[in-house]
């Protein structure tokens, strides 16, 4: 039986043999492809669907793996989302404040938001290594 799948750590891409010697001529062929059946490669992509990640083993073998997330990253993204809906709602408050026709009551909820914006901005995520504590971040309250 001939393998029609080929994986390459080195790309984390999958090749069909049939391609081989179009890529021989482009790109070329990875030097570390190795065979894969067909239900190993099925099986591979139901894996993914279900939100595993594909990545080589220690022999440069396709397997499944839970995705590693970067609690850091997902906290600054979370901190940037927050700010995008923040300057949001304020945007015509500052355009009025600058025409000098804010009403008394969108001044004080400016203000209001503004301070939340502050607060989104100095918290630290140097320390968010794990979901445990990525859970304890004080996100501070949204203004009425």
């Amino acid at each position: 039986m001939i393998e029609k799948y080929y994986y390459s750590a080195k790309t984390g891409g999958f090749y069909l043999i049939y391609d081989k010697a179009a890529y021989k001529s482009g790109n070329g062929w990875p030097d570390d492809a190795v065979a894969v059946t067909d239900e190993d490669y099925k099986a591979l992509f139901a894996g993914q669907e279900k939100g595993k990640v594909i990545i080589a083993d220690s022999t440069g073998k396709p397997t499944l793996a839970d995705p590693v997330i970067n609690w850091q990253l997902k906290a600054e993204s979370q901190r940037q989302n927050l700010l995008s809906e923040a300057n949001g709602t304020i945007a015509d408050w500052r355009t009025e404040l600058q025409l000098e026709v804010i009403s008394d009551d969108d001044k004080a909820s400016l203000i209001q938001w503004m301070a939340y914006i502050k607060a989104l901005k100095v918290l630290d995520f140097t320390g968010v290594t794990d979901e445990m504590i990525y859970k304890t971040i004080a996100w501070p309250d949204k203004p009425e």
